[in-house]
């Protein structure tokens, strides 16, 4: 390309004012990187200026790099003149056979206006003797697809979008076949209802640096959006179905289709490639026979014959593979190196490193607790944590420290397996960064199948192997070793434990008498066993003093909810007597949630069912745990359900797309610290990608240019958001800068279009498509709701295999509920209603033992039995009910609120009483003998009640005595939960105004990038 197009304007804006004393007619090639590139600058009849682009081709530029000596001409780029540049005078009508001495043998026309010049833009000359420009597809997997770039030297990369015609000559100039898609079309007009093109091309074109540049849509166009263009040529992989992200079924996009490949032409140097390719380690093993579920579509009859240290499966040389059908589907399980200890003794202690796009860097130690270095103990495969030695134990490291909070339970089996919080992040201080000493595997113990770390089934490693531990007379003494080991305090109970579900389990020790004073456990009485098919003995469990946790229930998210604690093994609620915003503030802090906004009473988020653990709580808002409050004693109360305290911390998180006829698309915005702020225009593809499957909004999005808000939000909340890769499935994972209310101006706020809502196909359960006539198939793992009132209530349905199925109603919870109105587009889950409610389906039972987190982009995202492993029948069959209705489908008597700020107290508390009376004959018909924690009420996180707060002006009450009669306190319904963002938009109890943080410039603006260059 001849001229960076960041460049350009600066030239035009002062090209006429050139060095003095150019006499003579002269040909000179200006502001390019050097004497050989350049727009065409004429010095002729003793007025200077440039060459009309009319006619102007490679003939031209021929002539002109001879006549200058700079080989011969490569491109002819051409540049649209800005509007206030029309004034100016142009050479016209230049043309030449290409042969000529100089462009003075040539046919040259006299100086005129520019609007004698037809296309109103100037010629450029790029000749073989100046510095080469390429251009590259970048960041789609492979060298065919990405974001088109044209990368120069010392310069940075120039990106942008490329229409039908363009895409195809990109494709065909980089030798990737045909052009399946070009970058989406931008969606505001230029003047005139002009297509913005950036580039524009006749098609006929070897390179797209033979066309036609339009600088005046530049700024429209150089928005960070899914600018993506997909050659045939393209070759991608993923892993499917696995436990992990480095693990399950291997499937290859091939162009824009995914298939998969048979078992028999997976060899291990293409495994090590794959894996390589997902930043996965190395590749474990290759496990045949559809190991992690048949997959569905294509199965590719093509062979990848790799050497083995490729960098991407693309560059391997194919050739014919075997015919195969899904049942013999290709597995591939990698080492999955995305974490590592480094700068200790051994491999099981050090700094805690994060691998991101390739590269290690440290983790910020900020958020960092025992839990959360309990699972990546368990994920490397060394021990049980043992410390958490402060920032610096283990050095610094030389690259930028991830702000990446965790926010394990310590029951994980992979650190990734967690919820995350990176978004806003500050930035962490110097030196800050997390470490962790495991165990490692000699003599080590672990729990499994507990609610916490430090309870649960137990496990023992014996010369580097995991067994069960099994006991006829398992006590009180051996669970103290146990728990001493894990150094999770004392023994609060010893039990019997069920054994793993499936298949044969290895067994460690066969028995353990212990006296209770022993260091190890394998330093009690111990016997050792071989393998015995599961349930025939006892697995030994434990509750230790150290488990204790809180969570925040039936609230919209993991920052807002009923408090409630484990104790003993068993969880329960808080009373509200005496509570205040200092026990939320140390609810909310130990969570990672920020500070609480508001401290909640009369069960605001249900009442809920059990033990009710801790009454007249006295914190004083310094304590790291709940449970080291003043309190009355573990079980101490005088309370009931309808009393159980909540929080709303500042924490609490949401996203919404507002102001726009269109569905998925809007103004973009986040609720953070309880208000309704906006976001910076500079987010990244990766991020719309992410963002739009969020939403459920398919996934592709692009940012909307040029788009002004009638009244924007007055806090513009965050900037510059980087999602780093595949693994992130919503936005709270992502980097950005740190929270600020100013974070950017009203006109840089985002607007964005999503590619819209994924419908799937409505064929009947069990009936396989026929995806390759008339009709698309859903992609694997798609949902859809059948039997209930609308599209976002009803039997869950899940294509896989070719086919629809169901989900077995086993552990099916509120949190899976909320994936799945997540992926239908339909707000958050109010019910998860299981015994077929919604009538038996047909077909296959696909998935069993769901266990979502409630933050998974799809259902298929979610820990459960392998596929098509259920044990269910079709009365098992789960559903949901989702929050958030079309319009069109809302039902009037559920009405869906915006804005509600100017109704009285007295109106909200009346319709507050009505709406509850509803909700429980509702829960009466639908949830039959569930308990409140399965069959309870999820809010809607847009449709929260006002204030959500006492009343303005009550205070704590105090602690009643024993005869007094409880008091009612107001009832809410999940009707009113619509406008707590609103609410407190205005303003909410106890909300901590932010402190002023000092950003990074966000992106320059297209002016400011880019260097100039001398001219000759």
């Amino acid at each position: 390309m001849a001229l960076p197009p960041l460049r350009l304007w600066r030239f035009l804006l002062a090209c006429w004012t050139l060095p003095p004393g150019l006499a003579e007619d002269s040909v000179t090639l200006m502001r390019g990187r050097d004497r050989c590139e350049g727009l065409v600058t004429v010095q002729r009849n003793g007025q200077l200026g440039m060459v009309c682009g009319d006619h102007w081709g490679l003939d031209e530029a021929a002539v002109v790099c001879r006549q200058l000596g700079c080989g011969r001409g490569l491109f002819v780029p051409k540049y649209v003149l800005q509007p206030t540049q029309r004034q100016l005078s142009l050479l016209q009508a230049a043309r030449c056979q290409g042969a000529e001495a100089s462009l003075w043998n040539c046919s040259l026309g006299p100086w005129g206006p520019v609007q004698g010049c037809t296309c109103e833009c100037i010629s450029a000359v790029h000749c073989s003797g100046g510095t080469q420009a390429k251009l590259a597809l970048s960041g789609g997997g492979s060298p065919c697809a990405g974001t088109p770039e044209i990368r120069t030297e010392n310069v940075s990369a120039i990106r942008f979008g490329l229409h039908a015609k363009e895409a195809s000559i990109t494709c065909r100039s980089l030798g990737c076949g045909l052009a399946l898609q070009a970058s989406r079309r931008l969606l505001v007009r230029g003047p005139g209802d002009q297509d913005p093109k950036i580039v524009n091309c006749q098609g006929t074109e070897s390179s797209i640096f033979n066309c036609l540049f339009n600088l005046n849509f530049w700024e429209r166009s150089m928005l960070e959006t899914d600018t993506q263009v997909v050659c045939s040529g393209h070759i991608e992989a993923r892993l499917a179905g696995g436990e992990h992200p480095c693990a399950g079924r291997l499937e290859v996009k091939r162009g824009l289709t995914w298939g998969t490949i048979c078992d028999a032409d997976l060899d291990q140097a293409m495994a090590h490639v794959v894996c390589r390719e997902l930043r996965c380690g190395s590749a474990v093993s290759t496990p045949a026979s559809a190991h992690f579920g048949p997959g569905s579509g294509a199965v590719w009859a093509e062979a990848f014959h790799c050497v083995g240290n490729e960098s991407l499966l693309f560059h391997c040389r194919r050739g014919p593979g075997h015919q195969c059908e899904h049942s013999q589907d290709a597995g591939l399980r990698c080492s999955g190196e995305k974490f590592r200890l480094v700068n200790g003794s051994n491999s099981c202690e050090g700094r805690v490193e994060l691998q991101v796009q390739g590269a290690w860097a440290p983790l910020c130690a900020a958020h960092w607790d025992l839990e959360d270095a309990t699972v990546l103990c368990r994920q490397l495969n060394c021990g049980s944590a043992m410390a958490t030695p402060g920032g610096g134990h283990f050095g610094d490291g030389d690259a930028p420290i991830w702000t990446d909070m965790f926010h394990c339970v310590g029951t994980e089996p992979y650190l990734w397996n967690c919820p995350v919080s990176t978004l806003g992040a500050p930035a962490c201080a110097p030196g800050n960064v997390a470490t962790l000493v495991c165990s490692g595997l000699s003599h080590a113990l672990r729990l499994r199948d507990g609610q916490s770390h430090c309870d649960g089934r137990v496990e023992v490693s014996l010369d580097g192997v995991w067994g069960r531990v099994l006991d006829e007379a398992w006590n009180l003494h051996g669970a103290l070793v146990v728990c001493r080991q894990l150094g999770c305090g004392g023994a609060q109970r010893a039990y019997d434990a069920p054994a793993p579900r499936r298949g044969a389990v290895g067994v460690g020790l066969s028995r353990a008498h212990c006296l209770g004073t022993e260091s190890l456990l394998t330093q009690c009485n111990v016997s050792r066993s071989l393998l015995v098919p599961a349930g025939a003995s006892r697995d030994v469990g434990v509750v230790c003093s150290g488990s204790h946790r809180v969570r925040l229930a039936a609230g919209p998210g993991r920052c807002a909810g009923r408090v409630e604690v484990l104790h003993v093994g068993v969880w329960g609620t808080v009373c509200d007597d005496g509570w205040d915003l200092q026990d939320a503030h140390v609810v909310c802090e130990q969570l990672g949630c920020g500070r609480a906004l508001s401290a909640l009473g009369a069960a605001r988020f249900g009442a809920g069912s059990g033990r009710i653990w801790l009454d007249e709580l006295g914190c004083s808002g310094n304590e790291s745990a709940l449970w080291q409050c003043p309190s009355g004693g573990w079980g101490q109360h005088d309370c009931g359900h309808k009393e159980d305290a909540g929080v709303f911390c500042s924490g609490f998180t949401d996203l919404r797309l507002q102001d726009s006829s269109r569905p998925c698309a809007g103004r973009l915005e986040v609720f953070y610290n309880g208000t309704w702020g906006g976001i910076c225009r500079t987010l990244s593809p990766a991020s719309l990608e992410v963002l739009c499957g969020q939403l459920g909004c398919g996934h592709h999005g692009q940012l909307e240019a040029g788009a002004v808000s009638r009244k924007g939000p007055a806090v513009l909340w965050v900037s510059s958001i980087k999602c780093r890769n595949k693994l992130e499935t919503s936005l709270w994972q992502c980097p950005s800068d740190p929270w600020d209310q100013h974070s950017c101006s009203s006109r840089e706020e985002a607007w964005v279009v999503c590619a819209g809502k994924v419908v799937p196909a409505t064929e009947d359960p069990g009936e396989t498509l026929n995806c390759s006539t008339t009709q698309t198939c859903p992609e694997d793992g798609d949902v859809r709701v059948r039997g209930g009132e609308d599209r976002c209530s009803g039997r869950v349905e899940l294509w896989h295999a070719g086919s629809w199925g169901t989900v077995c109603d086993d552990s099916w919870d509120l949190a899976d509920a909320d994936v799945v109105c997540r992926q239908l587009g339909c707000g958050q889950a109010v019910g998860a209603p299981v015994g077929a409610a919604f009538g038996p389906g047909s077909g296959p039972v696909w998935l069993d033992e769901v266990a979502c987190r409630g933050r998974e982009a799809s259902l298929r995202s979610c820990p459960a039995e392998p596929w098509g492993q259920a044990d269910c029948e079709h009365k098992e069959d789960a559903g949901v009910r989702c929050s958030r209705l079309e319009s069109s489908e809302a039902s009037c008597e559920e009405p869906m609120y915006d804005v509600i700020r100017e109704l009285p107290p007295a109106a909200l508390y009346e319709e507050i009483g009505e709406a509850k009376a509803r909700r429980r004959a509702w829960g009466s018909r639908e949830h039959g003998s569930l308990s409140p924690r399965t069959a309870g009420v999820r809010w809607a996180p847009a449709a929260w009640p006002p204030a959500l707060r006492s009343p303005q002006g009550a205070r704590p009450r105090p602690r009643r005595e024993s005869s007094a009669a409880p008091s009612p306190g107001p009832r809410y319904s999940r009707r009113r939960w619509r406008t707590l963002p609103a609410r407190l938009a205005a303003g909410g109890a106890g909300a901590q105004p932010l402190q002023r943080v000092d950003l990074l410039p966000g992106f320059a603006q297209p002016d400011g990038v880019g260097s100039e260059g001398g001219g000759t």
